[in-house]
């Protein structure tokens, strides 16, 4: 007799993760450009697709990861990666699954990695969900990749994240990475050495 299996998810973590890096990078190298991931992220079955087909592609047994309060999305990665869970401050990736209040926000900025100024590169990550990417609020954006200034139409909590982040003054070359994903598997980066204009 035979027996159809359903897999648990659909991701290939080689041609899938080669093309959400792809994606990735061009989001981070390419300041207010949005990529979109849908297609990989669909291959997961839960609430947070797109966090998911994130870490799939970055995490394995030798980086360190934080989850904020989503003991499911950690165990997930976790199984599927072999990805270390640490604390925040000791973090390689951070992953939050839903918007966060601003304090508790401002709190987790200020306490992630920021790099040393003999290994800037060794600053976090942290990946945000969100409802959406684009919006009605202009964010004004300076920094490596952008000739001038760039203006992009965000959701309102994107642009206040940077600007909490930017409120901290990290000195160059230190800072944190943002990556913003909505529930359309839209992405969008904020590079560490990218900042608001007024």
């Amino acid at each position: 007799m035979a027996v159809n299996l359903k897999l648990a998810y659909e991701f290939d973590f080689v041609f899938d993760g080669q093309q959400v890096f792809r994606k990735l990078l061009d989001a981070l190298s390419n300041p207010g450009r949005i990529e979109n991931i849908r297609v990989q992220a669909g291959k997961f079955e839960n609430a947070y697709p797109e966090l998911m087909a994130l870490g799939c592609t970055l995490l394995d047994n030798e980086e360190t990861m934080y989850v904020e309060k989503n003991p499911d999305l950690s165990s997930e990665l976790h199984s599927l990666t072999l990805c270390h869970e640490g604390s925040l401050d000791e973090a390689d990736y951070v992953f939050l699954s839903s918007e966060m209040n601003y304090g508790s926000m401002e709190q987790i900025l200020k306490n992630v990695k920021h790099g040393t100024y003999a290994d800037p590169q060794l600053s976090a990550t942290i990946f945000l969900k969100c409802a959406a990417i684009e919006g009605t609020e202009e964010m004004k954006v300076q920094g490596p990749g952008i000739k001038d200034t760039l203006r992009v139409n965000v959701y309102p909590y994107i642009k206040k994240v940077t600007a909490l982040r930017d409120s901290l003054h990290i000195e160059y070359p230190l800072g944190i990475d943002l990556v913003f994903a909505d529930t359309k598997g839209n992405i969008m980066g904020v590079p560490r050495l990218c900042r608001l204009k007024d």
